[in-house]
């Protein structure tokens, strides 16, 4: 058995990971921090979890976790993450973070997506890119693990498969993702307020060829496919409480049929236990996924004559699950040579 803290662990992703966490069979929760609510009972800000825990929350130092937990999942979207994961690193306690202050190897591209500079680059060199389907070794031997974006999963693994296997081109692709509204996670701000009332009935795209994931996105493919991927992201908004369904177009590499390539994704995935690919492309949609760590995936090859073929592919994923606290989770097995499952079999994560 495990012990587990959770630093930000009022939020959305916070209340994702106390309910993966009190069912699973190798860990258990020692110390539920909160910047804003320390002091008092969990159940008191988080009222769904009445009769399934007793905490009370403690301020984000490092003397509250040090001596009592083994890992630190850092639930908080800002940089003050960083600092505590220094001194949690440097006394033993494995950091699982699911901001966005370890994603990146190189701190040039953090400084230039992410204010302020990073405030530890030398920890970039010691932290894994946490998704499990590409990366499962590296994780199995890390301290530190980046957890990926909610975006950002889901397209690449839309894309890994066919870009491993070189499938599809790596120039024109194109990303386009709808999101639920936690996203915004509970943090309250301007721009955040009134978010039901301006999606309610409506959609609409964000942060055009500007968004913090697609350096993401970008590096994490070219890793893949050995050269460099440029993709044109378009994130939107949509009246949905949760979920991101992702639709990539490519242009094929070489003759393809939706079989063939559904047969390399089947492979590429065979024993991945959280993507499920599916046999039609309009299979993949959000009901399927929602409260899971599911990862659906579909294809299809849509002909044309001469370069106007196109391959299209949609993922669907659980922002909150397999984006956020699922993930994590997902990663903390592998640190500790858990079942990568545990913990996250259960619909309603």
């Amino acid at each position: 058995m495990i012990r587990v803290g959770i630093s930000g662990a009022t939020g959305l992703v916070g209340e994702s990971l106390i309910r993966a966490l009190s069912g699973h069979p190798r860990a258990h929760l020692t110390r539920l921090a909160s910047a804003h609510a320390a002091g008092r009972e969990i159940t008191e800000i988080l009222p769904a979890l009445a009769k399934e825990l007793s905490h009370r929350t403690v301020p984000p130092e490092p003397a509250e976790f040090v001596g009592e937990t083994d890992v630190v999942f850092m639930a908080t979207k800002g940089p003050e993450a960083i600092p505590l994961t220094r001194e949690l690193l440097a006394a033993g306690v494995k950091c699982i973070d699911i901001g966005a202050s370890f994603r990146f190897a190189d701190a040039a591209v953090h400084d230039a997506w992410y204010q302020p500079a990073h405030e530890a680059p030398e920890l970039l060199a010691k932290a894994v890119y946490g998704l499990p389907e590409l990366w499962r070794n590296e994780i199995r031997a890390a301290g530190l693990v980046g957890n990926p974006g909610c975006y950002s999963t889901g397209a690449i693994l839309a894309l890994a498969p066919l870009l491993a296997e070189k499938l599809v081109r790596i120039e024109g692709l194109i990303v386009d993702a709808h999101s639920g509204l936690s996203g915004a996670g509970r943090r309250y701000s301007e721009r955040t307020r009134n978010l039901f009332l301006d999606c309610n009935e409506n959609a609409r795209a964000y942060a055009v060829g500007s968004h913090r994931h697609t350096p993401e996105i970008e590096g994490q493919l070219s890793r893949l496919a050995g050269s460099g991927v440029r993709v044109t992201f378009v994130p939107h908004l949509a009246p949905l409480d949760r979920g991101i369904l992702t639709t990539v177009y490519a242009a094929p590499a070489r003759e393809l049929t939706t079989e063939l390539c559904q047969e390399v994704a089947w492979e590429f995935y065979r024993s991945h236990p959280f993507v499920r690919v599916r046999s039609d492309v309009e299979l993949v949609e959000l009901a399927n996924v929602r409260g899971t760590n599911y990862c659906d995936w579909g294809v299809r090859v849509v002909p044309g004559g001469g370069d106007d073929a196109r391959v299209v592919v949609v993922s669907a994923i659980d922002n909150t699950v397999k984006g956020a606290a699922g993930q994590a989770v997902q990663n903390m097995n592998l640190m500790f040579s858990f079942d990568e499952t545990a913990g996250l079999v259960r619909r309603s994560l």
